[in-house]
């Protein structure tokens, strides 16, 4: 008890005195950093579950835990909820996050720092705040925490709060690369074709319009292996609740693979159609809002056994200091890409991007020292290095452009700028 009332001074000393709802300002994140935010207090009643608590929040003037989802944080479903830890069910992963989460609270004696830029942001019904917990005299972020290690995706929240992308979205690239917990590709046991080298790799940026495009929007999954792969009972989905269920029969070749389109088509073998009817991958952003997002490929018993988490901030490979960009914005418009090193490059599962204009290179151009990779605005027949984009208007203003090439994960390799452009 005494434990716990030492606790409840720290937190109430962190926090300036405010007359309304108990809520004083400061930065966003535990360590001082990021925008203003409002800050809470409170004791957690119960936790739902890997990314939902129930908080008495100090000086609300009521005596009613108010539901709290938790910023940025998305675990796996949880289906049954129950105080007691052994009556839990939910898909492979969601009751280690449920558990971490409880651990964290516990170490924090119930007391925790709740903290967001707009207090009325709210998702289905449930308060949207960022939590941390005192942990050894510290106040940690409880989200970065289950993001770092693997225990939950990071989710680009809505409401504005946009305080958390940039941390949260480094620790769940820096957890993918350790393999940690959601990322451990048999956590949930042995799954079909152990063995199978996929990867995934999704274009979350449509050519023009993404609204007008939807199906611009894919996710490829390839298959490096010897034999096809049988994908029946598998899916896919981004860091939201939607997912697309592989039919029966459904295979990606040897050294092929299938795309699944946001929108709405006709299914065949190598192409499928999620039947969305608008965009669900944000556009990567480098500025100080942080956006991205990912899409993950899960078997049949839960295990996710590849990702793309994209715009690729931790240990990215690009092609900076061996590729070298130029743009022509007069007809004939064309961006040429030249290997400028010593060693063949290969611009397959890179993107070409100018304005809101987006190339991907979905098959192989290999670049050997000096050659050059020739992507021409106009329609034309494409064949080997020269390609055509087939636009029948003029893409690149002559005043000033930009134009870029991008890693598959949306990392830039080098940007070119003409006129009143800027890289």
């Amino acid at each position: 008890m005494r434990r716990l009332l030492a606790l409840a001074t720290a937190l109430l000393v962190a926090l300036p005195a405010a007359p309304a709802q108990a809520a004083a300002t400061g930065r966003c994140r535990p360590d001082g950093s990021g925008p203003v935010c409002r800050i809470w207090a409170g004791r957690v009643d119960h936790v739902s579950d890997g990314d939902t608590v129930a908080v008495d929040v100090f000086g609300d003037g009521t005596g009613t835990p108010l539901p709290i989802r938790l910023i940025g944080v998305q675990a796996m479903e949880q289906h049954v909820y129950s105080s007691v830890t052994a009556k839990r069910r939910g898909e492979c992963h969601a009751l280690a996050a449920t558990a971490r989460l409880e651990e964290l609270i516990r170490w924090s004696g119930g007391l925790v720092r709740l903290t967001a830029q707009h207090p009325d942001s709210q998702s289905r019904g449930r308060a949207l705040r960022s939590m941390s917990v005192r942990i050894g005299g510290v106040w940690r972020d409880a989200g970065q925490i289950l993001i770092r290690e693997g225990h939950a995706m990071w989710m680009l929240s809505s409401g504005g709060e946009t305080a958390w992308n940039a941390p949260y979205r480094q620790a769940a690239q820096l957890a993918a690369r350790a393999g940690r917990n959601l990322y451990d590709r048999d956590r949930c046991g042995a799954g079909p074709y152990p063995t199978a080298a996929l990867d995934v790799w999704v274009n979350p940026d449509a050519d023009g319009s993404d609204s007008a495009n939807i199906n611009g929007e894919w996710i490829r999954i390839g298959n490096n292996s010897g034999s096809a792969i049988p994908l029946g009972g598998w899916w896919v989905r981004d860091s939201g609740l939607r997912r697309y269920t592989f039919r029966p029969g459904t295979s990606v070749p040897s050294g092929g693979a299938i795309f699944v389109h946001t929108g709405h088509g006709v299914s065949t073998a190598t192409h499928k159609y999620w039947g969305l009817s608008e965009p669900i991958f944000e556009n990567p952003s480098w500025d100080a809002t942080a956006i991205g997002d990912g899409a993950y490929l899960f078997d049949p018993q839960g295990d996710l056994r590849a990702q793309d988490l994209y715009p690729c901030v931790a240990g990215c490979r690009t092609l900076a200091g061996t590729v070298a960009l130029s743009a022509r914005p007069t007809d004939p418009e064309l961006i040429r890409v030249t290997n400028t090193g010593a060693a063949p490059v290969n611009l397959f599962g890179h993107t070409v991007a100018t304005g809101p204009h987006v190339y991907p290179i979905t098959s192989a151009a290999v670049l050997d020292p000096g050659a050059s990779f020739d992507l021409y605005a106009a329609t034309g027949t494409s064949d080997g290095l020269a390609r055509h984009w087939n636009k029948t208007e003029k893409i690149m203003s002559n005043r000033g452009g930009t134009a870029e090439l991008r890693t598959r994960s949306q990392a830039r390799d080098v940007c070119v700028a003409w006129g009143t452009g800027r890289c």
